[in-house]
Order: C-alpha cells, then structure tokens, then sequence
C-alpha cells in the first residue's frame, strides 16, 4: 500500500483472482484454493474477524483428497460458504484440503455474525468465528511459497495450451527468457544451462540489461515440467537474474 493511502486511512481493494496449487499440511498432501488478491492486499482492517469452516469427508483412501463423489458437495459448500459471508458484508478467501479434512476461511467486518449455512448433502460443517484482525491465518499458512507460485506461473502457460488443443506429452522446443544487470552473470547463468543442454544466447537488450534466451527440447508436462522451470528459475536467480518465463508452440 503506497505512503499516500496509509495516511489517509484508505486499503487497495482487490480484484479476486483464484488459483489452485498443491502444497504439504504436516507432510501429508494438501490442495489449496485461493483469492490471490486477497492475499495480496492482506490485512484489511475492515475484515478483522475471521471465519473459519471446517469439515471432514471420506477421501479416495490414500491421498487424503476427497473421492471423486464428494467434490460436488464440497463445491457446494464453498458456495453457500461465500453467499453467507457476502450476506454479512465480508468476503471468502480460501480453502484447503488435507488428509481427509478441509477448512474454508473468509473474513467478516466487526461485530457481522454470517446466517447459519444450508445443510450439504454428506457433509457436517463446523463453523468459528475469531479476532484475526492481521490476517495471520491468511499470511502464515495460505500465501503461496516461492515453489507454489512456480507452479501457478507454468499452469497458466499449460491451460493456454491446452485451450488450444496441445498434447503436453509432445516434446518441442521450449523457450525460456531470463534478464540481467551486467553480461558476467548473464554468461555465468548460460554457462550453467548449457550444463543442462540447453542452447544459450546472450545478447544485450535494448534497455541496457543483457537478454538470456535458452532452448531446450522437452515436453511440458505437469509435473515434470515444474522441475524444469523451477530449475531455470533457480539457476537465474541464483546469478541475479529476473526470471521471465517460458514459451513454446503448440502441439496438435
């Protein structure tokens, strides 16, 4: 939030933007559903009460995810969770699933109570409401990690193609883009890729940075391609690079 606002007493309001990413709850599986612009602008002090949904399901016996059978309940609940926080002026921000329990979480304004939630068919909901005025449960256990954040990234890049019909499967060439400040660690990180064998090229950019560009012939597969591209990013990054991901043609 820039200096301006803070002073005046004013918060950024957010656009909702929801993605999906794996992650670990206590070494088991987790599957996290999230307002990424909710995360972005936490905390919002006119939500300072957090409500919490909680509820167990059954699960497919050895992820700890549910069976097939229960998603449509649980994505029932998710809407009647997010109607009733609407109903009370506040906003839903995220769910996780994890061995075979899950908890949705939004935000209330103070002193808002949220209406009692319909009944969901094979589901028994336990709801809570506390004092979170910092949002900690939002920034300790839902903020994406730098991994996760990988993932979303390749994900949008893997659903553009396959709106386009792409078998994943098919290896191609795949294009990586990386920037640097001075050519000694431009040369430095594609000296590291060509260990790897990708084919390299370094060439100043016009707004005096130096452009990497490596090609390598992979398929872009989840999760194989997550691998990948948190090796580039790790190789870039680690030479003071900025990581500005990758392309590719598709593959019909």
């Amino acid at each position: 939030m820039g200096l301006l606002r803070k002073l005046l007493g004013r918060e950024p309001a957010w656009e909702e933007r929801w993605a999906v990413y794996p992650g670990e709850v206590g070494g088991r599986l987790a599957m996290y559903n999230i307002d990424l612009g909710a995360v972005e602008a936490a905390p919002v002090a006119r939500f300072p009460q957090r409500f919490d949904v909680e509820f167990t399901y059954t699960g497919d016996g050895a992820s700890g995810m549910p069976a097939a059978e229960e998603l449509a309940s649980i994505h029932e609940l998710d809407a009647a969770v997010r109607q009733i926080l609407r109903s009370a002026g506040g906003a839903l921000v995220g769910r996780v699933l994890s061995d075979n329990a899950g908890r949705i979480t939004g935000y209330l304004p103070a002193e808002s109570t949220p209406p009692p939630l319909p009944a969901i068919a094979g589901i028994a909901p336990k709801t809570g409401v506390a004092s979170d005025p910092g949002w900690t449960r939002v920034r300790d256990e839902l903020t994406p990690d730098a991994w996760q954040r990988n993932i979303m990234d390749d994900n949008q890049v893997v659903q553009e193609l396959e709106a386009h019909g792409d078998r994943l499967s098919a290896p191609r060439a795949v294009e990586f883009l990386a920037y640097f400040p001075d050519p000694d660690r431009a040369e430095s990180s594609a000296e590291a890729l060509r260990e790897d064998g990708f084919a390299v090229t370094v060439e100043r950019g016009d707004e005096g940075d130096f452009v990497l560009q490596a090609i390598r012939r992979d398929a872009v597969e989840p999760p194989a391609l997550h691998e990948m591209t948190w090796k580039v990013r790790g190789i870039v990054e680690n030479h003071d690079g900025i990581y500005d991901g990758w392309g590719c043609m598709v593959q019909t």
